[in-house]
């Protein structure tokens, strides 16, 4: 659910800021182009600005509290920030609104692939966190669909941008009920010395007795690990300067930057504007074709669910693979830009319009084939893997660090992206096709392979080569190490079971040969009257 708000508040905005009554509500339409981006961007940036905040001191809560308490808080705060939202009547209430908002879309980014992270089983974590962007993609997809909707149904007036932004509240609400029925974090209980409530929580979660060995095996690495990172004796600021911490900070941080200059939210805040860049145009057709744009998203995101913990794929294969998809559709869809801007200024020359052309569809194609590449890798990826690759005991700091850093670049992009649309054009796509390949590069050389390891076993990946290249045949092996103790804890189970039968077996053969000696004796003890 915390996906799903951030997704629809990410989304929503696209559509609300081409509503008929907005800009002349505002008082931001009607003027110099370039205003109108300026104030455009100023409203959708502060969003992401609210987001660096509330992602910076949530780490204040999540850790002495618990992640529980946490996101009860994210889904408050993002409902007072919905609300002054519907209710504002300036673009400086508005900015007010989408700031408190924010506040509490940044901390439930930070806390909420946090808590999924610590409450799943390492064999299907990347499925489980991925949970979150799918979540995400169908609250983008929504939000298009309702500001459609909104656009298509409803009367002409301020009730069709306000209809929107008012139904975000509804996925807040149910994240700030859910929340009561969900169990607390296995590693904040554990770091808490709450033992016996962490066993009993690893029993509800794995639906196993908590006798079973996998229980009792999962226990016994969450309190190694948490005796381990105690033994060090370092605070949390000084176990962040270990040179293997400082390297998955590093990546961390610079995987959510990545995330951002892949253009993808340039395209969600702005989807309607670029398509009418397209040469899409009509009253509702381009926040139609958004909407298509939002769906095949999402059918991508549940695809890729079953291939995040995929041998071949896994974390590092999918982030190439999804790059060069996406540096390839952004280079053609720039071309294919250029020639239609170039068919456009011809035709305002000859004083005619231009209808679609097959260049238009094209460029459609080209975003859809984006969305394909990206929500198969950095869409997903960036929670899966920054929420994997701390330490238990700084993990909250880190990540409060990387996604504070992660929404300012959000916010840069939605700042820039309107001028960049109305300067640079076409080449809007040639910048972020270039910024796509330049992280093709980073990962191909830095980014190691985490699928198949638990939480409290990445250390040796991150502790040997920074090269990930040169340090292969260790992640392979430590790979096959884990796959090695799955299949152990499959054999003693199989071996439990078979020695549960066969003890069954005795008692009955057992049981067989005590009636039989008693009816001996009920035979014998007649001749023996008789002798």
């Amino acid at each position: 659910m915390g996906g799903l708000l951030t997704g629809y508040d990410v989304g929503v905005i696209s559509g609300v800021l081409i509503m008929p009554t907005f800009g002349p509500y505002f008082g931001i339409s009607g003027g110099n182009p370039v205003y109108e981006a300026q104030v455009k961007g100023d409203i959708v940036s502060m969003m992401q600005a609210g987001g660096c905040v509330g992602a910076i001191f949530i780490n204040f809560i999540a850790d002495p509290y618990g992640r529980r308490i946490a996101i009860f808080l994210c889904s408050t705060v993002f409902i007072i920030g919905s609300v002054v939202q519907v209710v504002a009547t300036n673009v400086a209430a508005m900015m007010a609104g989408r700031f408190i908002g924010g506040m509490g879309v940044g901390a439930c980014a930070n806390v909420v692939p946090v808590y999924i992270a610590e409450i799943s089983d390492k064999s299907n974590r990347g499925r489980m966190s991925n949970l979150w962007q799918f979540m995400l993609v169908i609250g983008i997809m929504i939000s298009y669909w309702v500001d459609y909707a909104c656009l298509q149904h409803l009367p002409v007036g301020h009730i069709q941008w306000k209809t929107p932004l008012g139904i975000q509240i509804i996925p807040g609400g149910i994240m700030l009920l859910g929340i009561f029925f969900l169990p607390e974090s296995l590693r904040w209980l554990a770091n808490r010395g709450k033992l016996d409530e962490m066993k009993k929580t690893i029993s509800r979660l794995r639906v196993l007795p908590e006798t079973h060995e996998k229980v009792i095996q999962e226990t016994e690495e969450i309190i190694t690990s948490i005796e381990e990172e105690r033994e060090g004796k370092a605070t949390r600021w000084a176990e962040m300067r270990k040179p293997s911490n400082i390297r998955r900070l590093i990546i961390g941080i610079i995987i959510g930057i990545c995330q951002q200059w892949t253009g993808t939210n340039a395209i969600n805040y702005y989807a309607p504007e670029m398509v009418r860049q397209m040469g899409v145009t009509g009253d509702t057709v381009d926040i139609l074709a958004t909407g298509i744009y939002g769906a095949v998203k999402v059918v991508v995101v549940f695809i890729f669910f079953f291939m995040v913990d995929h041998k071949f794929f896994g974390r590092r294969n999918s982030l190439l693979i999804g790059s060069i998809l996406m540096f390839i559709s952004f280079y053609i869809l720039g071309a294919l830009l250029m020639y239609i801007e170039k068919d456009k200024a011809i035709a305002a020359e000859n004083g005619v319009e231009v209808p679609v052309s097959d260049k238009g569809y094209a460029a459609m194609v080209m975003l859809f084939i984006f969305a394909i590449g990206y929500e198969i890798s950095w869409g997903p990826l960036m929670y899966v893997i920054c929420a994997e690759i701390f330490p238990t005991r700084i993990r909250a700091i880190c990540m409060s660090i990387t996604m504070a850093i992660y929404l300012a670049m959000n916010a840069v992009i939605a700042k820039v992206t309107p001028l960049m649309i109305t300067q640079l054009t076409y080449g809007t796509y040639f910048f972020f096709g270039s910024t796509v390949f330049a992280m093709t590069i980073f990962v191909w050389l830095f980014v190691p392979e985490t699928r198949g390891r638990s939480l409290e076993d990445m250390e040796p990946i991150f502790s040997g080569p920074l090269i990930v290249l040169k340090n292969k045949e260790a992640l392979r092996q430590g790979i096959r190490e884990n796959e090695t103790k799955e299949k152990k804890v499959q054999q003693f189970d199989s071996r439990s079971s078979n020695n549960e039968e066969r003890d069954e077996q005795d008692k009955v053969v057992e049981l067989k040969q005590n009636i039989n000696d008693l009816h001996g004796k009920n035979d014998i003890t007649p001749q023996k009257q008789q002798d």
